[in-house]
């Protein structure tokens, strides 16, 4: 092995014009420049690069507008801040902030649009072992670090990586944007999702991944056959919906696309495309192939790639013909693996897709994907389920997370490694000094 390259991108950043700023609302008094009394009047003294180290204590406030790349963590490590108040993100290209250890109980962390943003220079916020009613960065231009937090109600985001949560609902919205990078991603890993997961954002392939899932609708995704969106390691709950929508040729732009209302893309001679890997997951009952039915959350979207008695075809059916037995719709582009999740999809017909139909055995150990790819950490066949494969939950538990600093959640590099090859390893983390 010649060389390793190695880019970390770690979400702590430092200035050397830095100030730390402390908040201790036990002070007779702040002096307007080092201590004050509450976060919010250091938050609006505070510069671009500063941190706010704060007291542990219970802090009733307004709500909380940040519009500087700040670093807001607890004075004393793995302590609590209850803050009971909103917070509101008012971002800008290039924005750094990270807000750590902060319990916001009933109360949201949302976003502001971002005028004149650019998708390569991000306002990255990071938002670390929290407490929250809702997090909602629905605005282009954002990337949400959502790491090791409590979220009472959803999660809701356009890019970004959301590791180690639980929630009750996860929404990957859909950015105003094209394709980017097809080397960037959507990251879903490791996280408690009690009820829907909803994929609607074609700008980025995404990886979802050894989480606690029930309902997952994909219903817009990345549509290049150069990309791989992975479903992978999860284990879905008793009585679990699944659905992927179907688009079909219909319209030169997305007409009216949403959670609630009909979408439908122009795909040129290309018709419909699927590009997944839906491999070694872990079902825990019986599993429902959603249909397009006003009982479901998404009543009218127009068919979908995994069989109901109500899939429906909507252009010539002399080139996109289906029947009941159809699982996915196989007159279609690209490529869908359904493997070692223990059962088989249902009966597919000939036809263009290139469609794998797997069982695979029903134990979780070494009972995954053989492929290399899917290997555990320890270099042993793929388990199925939350703790096998790459990114198994296993590997996120610190040996001993009262004193671990360093949080690397994403780790990509080569499978297979040979003498004399150049090696590009990539990861992101973050660092809690």
């Amino acid at each position: 092995m010649k060389n390793i390259f190695t880019l970390l991108t770690l979400f702590s950043f430092t200035s050397i014009f830095a100030i730390d700023r402390f908040v201790d609302p036990n002070l007779s008094s702040g002096n307007g420049t080092t201590l004050f009394t509450t976060i919010t009047s250091a938050v609006n003294a505070a510069v671009n690069g500063d941190r706010i180290i704060v007291a542990t204590n219970t802090y009733n406030e307004g709500t909380l507008t940040i519009d500087k790349s700040l670093k807001i963590i607890p004075q004393t490590a793995g302590a609590t801040i209850n803050f009971n108040a909103n917070i509101n993100i008012a971002g800008f290209s290039g924005m750094k902030l990270e807000i750590i250890g902060f319990n916001l109980g009933i109360y949201s962390i949302s976003s502001n649009p971002i005028s004149n943003g650019i998708a390569t220079n991000r306002a990255k916020v990071s938002i670390i072992e929290c407490s929250i009613s809702n997090v909602v960065f629905d605005n282009d231009f954002y990337e949400l670090n959502l790491l090791k937090s409590i979220i009472s109600g959803n999660a809701t985001f356009r890019f970004g990586n959301i590791v180690s949560n639980s929630m009750l609902n996860c929404y990957l919205m859909d950015e105003s944007l094209t394709n980017q990078n097809a080397m960037d991603k959507n990251f879903i890993v490791n996280n408690t999702i009690t009820n829907d997961t909803f994929i609607f954002n074609d700008n980025y392939k995404f990886i979802l991944s050894n989480n606690s899932l029930k309902n997952l609708f994909v219903s817009k995704w990345v549509l290049a056959l150069t990309n791989t969106n992975y479903i992978m390691n999860n284990v879905f709950n008793s009585n679990c919906k699944l659905y992927f929508a179907s688009f079909f040729q219909l319209s030169s732009n997305w007409g009216g696309c949403g959670p609630d209302v009909s979408c439908y893309l122009q795909l040129g001679s290309v018709g419909l495309v699927y590009n997944f890997k839906f491999v070694n997951n872990k079902f825990l009952g019986s599993i429902l192939y959603a249909r397009r039915n006003t009982s479901l959350v998404f009543p009218n979207a127009f068919g979908c790639l995994v069989y109901g008695s109500s899939y429906n075809t909507v252009v010539n059916e002399a080139t996109y013909s289906s029947t009941a037995t159809d699982c996915p719709n196989v007159y279609a582009n690209g490529f869908f693996e359904w493997s070692y999740n223990g059962v088989t999809n249902l009966q597919t017909l000939n036809g263009s897709l290139v469609y794998t139909n797997i069982s695979g055995p029903t134990n979780d150990i070494d009972g995954g994907n053989p492929n290399h790819d899917y290997y555990d950490i320890d270099l042993t066949i793929n388990d199925r389920g939350i703790n096998g494969g790459p990114y198994s939950q296993l590997n996120y538990n610190a040996t001993n997370p009262n004193n671990s600093k360093a949080f690397i959640f994403d780790l990509e590099m080569p499978t297979d490694l040979f003498e004399g090859q150049n090696v590009n390893i990539k990861a992101k983390g973050y660092h809690k000094n």
